[in-house]
């Protein structure tokens, strides 16, 4: 298993990460001294996840347009000092670029994911919560579309319905019971927080706390 670059700037090693994120986080510092910047920013790290395949599939999914984006991030990377690396110098990671690898690795810490598989697609989940993510945002893509495809593997603007999504425009809700009966399930994921699955079981579903929270921690824990 290769070892990530040394993004935390400290004598503290960084976890191995899966090998395809290792070369991207390579790539992103690569980039910034390729431009002669001194540091390695958010915007290389997403011009990197460009062609990181884990998070350029989550990015197509999402109908991002890869070329356009690339496009983008260089040309705000261009407005950047090109001469602040000095040579025989190689660029820093920046606090932020920091942040957002160490976030990635706390929330599989939290899920229990084995740090060795986080990818590029956990990275661009972080990402876009940051004002770096404005290029993907310009192109329509939110985390929600990013995390649905992850957890679920459906690709943003694809219908699920039994018809095909040719079926009747959205329909009337009413509280009157109809007599028909549904099968709902809820899928165990990395990113929806447990207090919002309680908080739905006992305000849609009329569940009391205890059974709302005994049936999440069920799907926690057997998925």
């Amino acid at each position: 298993m290769a070892t990530n670059p040394d993004i935390e700037n400290s004598s503290a090693p960084m976890p191995a990460f899966s090998q395809s994120l290792d070369q991207t986080l390579r790539r992103a510092v690569a980039i910034a001294g390729e431009r002669r910047q001194q540091y390695a920013t958010d915007e290389h790290l997403l011009l990197a996840l460009t062609d990181d395949p884990d998070a350029a599939a989550v990015m197509r999914a999402c109908r991002v347009d890869l070329e356009q984006l690339r496009r983008t991030v260089s040309m705000s990377l261009s407005t950047l000092d090109q001469s602040a690396l000095e040579n025989g110098t190689a660029p820093q990671t920046s606090s932020s670029f920091r942040e957002i690898v160490q976030r990635t690795v706390i929330h599989a810490q939290s899920v229990g994911r084995d740090h060795r598989f986080v990818n590029g697609a956990h990275i661009l989940v972080q990402m876009l919560a940051r004002p770096s993510a404005a290029p993907l945002q310009e192109q329509g893509m939110i985390r929600y579309d990013a995390t649905n495809y992850i957890t679920h593997g459906i690709a943003k603007g694809v219908s699920h319905d039994r018809d095909g999504g040719k079926g009747p425009g959205p329909q009337t809700i009413s509280d009157t019971p109809s007599g028909l009966l549904a099968e709902v399930r809820l899928l165990n994921d990395d990113y929806t927080p447990m207090e919002f699955v309680v908080r739905v079981l006992e305000r849609v579903f009329d569940k009391d706390h205890e059974t709302a929270a005994r049936i999440m921690f069920e799907i926690h824990n057997e998925g």
